[in-house]
């Protein structure tokens, strides 16, 4: 920066590089995104990679709205948003409750319902510009596609029934098709029951003992009529979907682009959700056989291996996913042009410059012995982690025209505590009161080994958790009031514990002494027990060292 420039620009107290999360970065996503080979395999329509995986924090919003910030003049994208599609209908519905907690599989409903959204979301978009009246413009425009072949032709044959069937109304709300399409599987499970169980077992639906009112006999053919009404739907609606886009979507020019993103979001009760989120991975596998449309969802690493570790059934093989993975990798050199540009942002917006500014510009050349990149990634090694952490730069260095080494040091620390307490949220479904058990931690080196933790410090953890805690849920607290009931060894705790350590990213494990410390990626690959005993390295993550104390002069 020029000694003039130098001189003129401070840091002041309400200044960003941006904001932490996409959907509020306007300001700055735009004009500093960085295009990665991820991007890339997202846009491209021969890619068949489409469920966006990342940790919180990667970018996966990031690239679904600058996707549509390059697609916005084409009107090619379309956002589908789980919260506002009306899903608490589904869990409230006494009959959907009655019928699962009988037994009956439910997925080939959820399937259904995931493909009627996909399906007329894209038609609608579809047809947007084609309809002066929306609601009768729209359904004669979606008939003149199937002229008098239709008599002829089976496949649009099936899209005109499919339309008449389920269509008429589609350019509702989609909150209005939701509650529809659940209506008509209500109706169809009530009109197979009527004459074998009694009206007033719907009202007990809810209730965890609706099957008691029922013999051995009237269960199984309650299940079993059940299951008929929910597959034959599914069956006959399939080959409908497929055969209506396929007509309608013919002109190989236009292409279109479905977002799903917040699938971590409360957007209905959990158990629902993860039946919801696993029916919708295969819906997107069905749909985007349709060659114009690309179906994008964005979900965490730890999202998808719970949905699949609880939703999973017999049979279940998670490589039949893989091949449709897109996990998000950051470079140190990405990650410090993610910082650059959104630097040089900042300060052109104050005043004229007269050639780029960097991070160069304002921050020390080094810090501890090591370069500043070197330093700032090991400690921010995603989007959202470098601009939180320059972010918190900014507030100590109010009134400053550059950041030295103290005030660096203070930022370092509060990104530290911000960081382990996101941790901690991010988590929480799998591991609640993780905090606690990282207070094992504290004051410890760097780098050191299994054997240095000592059996009396676990097991008091183990029993302070069991006492304090004596009703929580989560495999942390679980496995802890076994260790302090004796149903379990404090060792094998030890394990399991420092495996959840590896699993979020809080620590690395060093398996053998010629090897460097293993950290996990977005392909989630894990650890396994047999693989750890007291021998086992243990590398914290700069990330959280000021955090949790840890003493960068101790030597393993």
């Amino acid at each position: 920066m020029a000694k003039a420039d130098q001189s003129e620009f401070k840091f002041r107290k309400m200044d960003t590089i941006g904001a932490a999360s996409a959907e509020d970065d306007g300001e700055f996503l735009e004009d500093c995104f960085v295009k990665t080979e991820s991007y890339e395999v997202l846009e491209s329509k021969e890619d068949i990679r489409q469920i966006v995986l990342g940790r919180t924090g990667s970018g996966k919003s990031a690239l679904f709205e600058y996707l549509k910030l390059e697609y916005e003049d084409r009107d090619r994208v379309i956002s589908i948003e789980p919260s506002e599609l009306a899903l608490t209908y589904v869990s409230n519905s006494t009959v959907i409750k009655y019928f699962s907690d009988l037994g009956v599989n439910l997925d080939p409903f959820y399937k259904l319902l995931w493909r009627h959204v996909l399906t007329v979301e894209v038609l609608r978009k579809h047809f947007e510009s084609h309809a002066s009246n929306e609601k009768k413009g729209i359904w004669n425009s979606l008939l003149e596609r199937f002229p008098d072949q239709t008599r002829k032709d089976k496949n649009a044959k099936q899209a005109v029934q499919y339309l008449r069937e389920w269509g008429e109304q589609f350019w509702e709300e989609t909150e209005y098709r939701v509650k529809e399409i659940t209506t008509k599987i209500e109706d169809k499970l009530k009109d197979h029951l009527k004459a074998e169980v009694k009206a007033q077992l719907f009202k007990v639906g809810a209730s965890s003992g609706a099957d008691s009112l029922l013999s051995k006999e009237e269960k199984t053919e309650v299940i079993s009529r059940g299951q008929h009404v929910v597959s034959e739907a599914q069956i006959q609606d399939l080959s409908k979907v497929h055969n209506l886009l396929e007509n309608v979507l013919t002109d190989r020019q236009k292409y279109y682009y479905v977002l799903i993103d917040r699938l971590d979001e409360n957007w209905v009760e959990e158990k629902l959700r993860y039946r919801l989120i696993m029916a919708l991975l295969d819906s997107v596998k069905e749909i985007s056989r349709v060659s114009n449309i690309k179906v994008l969802v964005a979900i965490r690493r730890d999202l998808i291996d719970r949905v699949f570790r609880l939703v999973r059934e017999a049979g279940f093989q998670e490589e039949k996913y893989q091949s449709l993975y897109l996990p998000l990798h950051w470079s140190p050199k990405k990650i410090i042009e993610i910082l650059d540009k959104r630097v040089d942002a900042l300060v052109a917006r104050r005043y004229q410059k007269n050639k780029r500014v960097t991070h160069r510009d304002l921050l020390p050349k080094k810090i501890d012995g090591k370069s500043i990149i070197e330093f700032i990634t090991d400690r921010a090694q995603r989007p959202r982690d470098v601009i939180s952490f320059f972010n918190k730069c900014i507030e100590v260095a109010e009134g400053k025209p550059r950041v030295n080494v103290n005030t660096l040091k203070r930022a370092e620390g509060e990104y530290s505590r911000q960081r382990l307490r996101a941790l901690a949220d991010e988590w929480h479904a799998d591991y609640p009161g993780l905090l606690d058990f990282v207070d094992i931690l504290k004051k410890r080196p760097p780098k050191f080994s299994l054997e240095q933790v000592k059996y009396d410090d676990i097991a008091e953890l183990c029993l302070n958790s069991a006492i304090e805690h004596p009703n929580d849920s989560g495999i942390l607290r679980e496995y802890a009031r076994n260790v302090a009931e004796d149903l379990v060894e404090v060792n094998d705790f030890k394990k399991e514990m420092f495996m959840v350590f590896y699993r979020i990213g809080l620590a690395g494990l060093k398996l053998e002494t010629f090897e460097s410390a293993s950290w996990v990626d977005e392909l989630g690959q894990d650890v396994s027990p047999s693989e750890i005993d007291d021998r086992t390295g243990v590398a914290v993550h700069p990330t959280y060292w000021r955090s949790l104390g840890i003493d960068t002069r101790k030597r393993r």
